[in-house]
């Protein structure tokens, strides 16, 4: 009502000009009257809509919460200099790094340290910190969340409460560091990610510690896709063996982040999908597009499962399920010719549109797309005598060059190592 009432006015110049009229079209004085009383009515029929028989003239298009920046498109090409929109900033001193890590479009915007602890009920939980990018200081500082993601833009993230499962989920201003608003849920979430363009969260919901023990089982009824397969010689001959899941994911949520409003909750059979008895964090993710989400398989046989953002089952995307299938992390290059092999010493990019290799790379993971020509990757220390004791390195599709980012981490089996969120700058 307060902002109607500033869009509806009356003119302060309504008299003179009826009077000015009045010579023209000799209109009377009941005329002029009329004409001021019915501006008057008008103007108290926008600012008090209920007494007048229409609706108000002008209504917001859609209520927002959050006024979400807009993202920035990100740099096309790695560039030098660390103040340019693409350059390479580099911390080889520090491990964990303390000094902002990026090369063209991708940027380490948070990394988190994990460790294994017991828990009140006598189980165990695997409990991480996590560090956040300032973009101000180009810096890393400690948070107190369970869990978080950055937004494409490096200026938001969504938070997560300890303990998990969270009843509701933050969106913080990274270089404010103050949650703009809180969105409750109904069914608690363990899992969070941002969509492609940055204006909706993908929730996943649990309902327990999605990082805590498996038990209990729950055992996949005969006919689910949950049930394993049977190999081996005359295996034809046998039914599948019954599944034996231990997650507690019950569905997703689509969330509006502007609108600050969760939507309507999806369930998703948790024995859709074949899974295991360790494999309790099962969050869903984004397809490259954001119109729809998937969850991974756990093999060939058992390819990603894709559904759309209603929640119902949707047949798999191209590329998206050619990068799935292929275990691939980098997945696509930006100008969509390339395609990043999955995890293996060498790694390799083909060409999307004919299978042919165009560049191999002495790494032991392609993670990202720096650009169309540059990747960032896992790199090993050394000669790789010791697959473990590596760190992030930028590395032309070709292979013939490398840069090392960060210090190499000695042992990322150890408790407590590293490790990396990249995100779009």
């Amino acid at each position: 009502m307060d902002d109607w009432s500033r869009e509806a006015h009356v003119p302060a110049d309504l008299a003179d000009r009826a009077l000015r009229r009045r010579s023209h079209r000799r209109l009377g004085t009941a005329v002029i009257a009329a004409l001021a009383t019915a501006a008057v009515v008008t103007s108290v029929a926008l600012v008090v809509p209920r007494f007048g028989p229409h609706d108000p003239v002008a209504t917001p298009a859609r209520h927002e919460v959050i006024h979400l920046a807009p993202a920035h498109r990100p740099p096309a090409k790695v560039t030098s200099g660390v103040d340019t929109e693409g350059g390479i900033l580099t911390d080889t001193g520090n491990s964990p790094p303390q000094k902002m890590l990026a090369a063209g479009r991708v940027a380490v915007s948070a990394y988190w340290t994990g460790r294994r602890h017991k828990t009140g009920n006598g189980g165990e939980t695997f409990d991480r910190t996590w560090y956040l990018l300032d973009p101000v200081t180009r810096t890393y500082r400690k948070t107190p969340w369970a869990y978080l993601d950055v937004a494409p833009g490096l200026r938001y993230a969504a938070v997560l409460e300890k303990t998990l499962p969270a009843r509701r989920i933050g969106v913080l201003d990274m270089e404010t560091r103050k949650v703009l608003a809180w969105i409750p849920v109904d069914r608690p979430v363990g899992g969070i990610a941002w969509s492609p363009d940055g204006t909706r969260l993908l929730a996943t919901a649990y309902d327990r510690d999605p990082d805590g023990d498996s038990e209990p089982h729950t055992e996949c009824p005969p006919g689910s896709g949950g049930e394993a397969p049977v190999e081996g010689p005359g295996s034809e001959d046998h039914p599948p063996i019954p599944n034996m899941i231990g997650t507690s994911r019950t569905g997703f949520y689509v969330i509006d982040v502007a609108a600050a409003d969760a939507g309507d909750f999806h369930a998703v059979d948790p024995c859709a999908a074949e899974s295991s008895p360790w494999n309790t964090r099962r969050d869903f993710q984004w397809s490259t597009d954001g119109s729809l989400v998937y969850e991974w398989g756990v093999s060939t046989e058992r390819p990603a499962l894709f559904y759309d953002l209603g929640g119902r089952p949707h047949d798999p995307p191209s590329p998206d399920s050619l990068v799935l299938s292929r275990g691939s992390q980098a997945g696509v290059s930006p100008d969509g010719r390339l395609l990043a092999g999955p995890a293996g010493l060498p790694t390799a990019v083909t060409e999307l549109s004919t299978g042919k290799v165009v560049g191999s790379q002495q790494v032991l993971q392609l993670l990202a797309w720096a650009d169309d020509d540059h990747l960032i990757g896992l790199g090993c220390a050394g000669t790789c005598g010791n697959e473990f004791n590596n760190g992030l390195v930028l590395v032309s599709v070709d292979g013939r060059k490398s840069l090392q980012l960060a210090a190499f981490r000695k042992n990322t089996q150890k408790p407590g190592s590293w490790e990396p969120v990249l995100t779009l700058r």
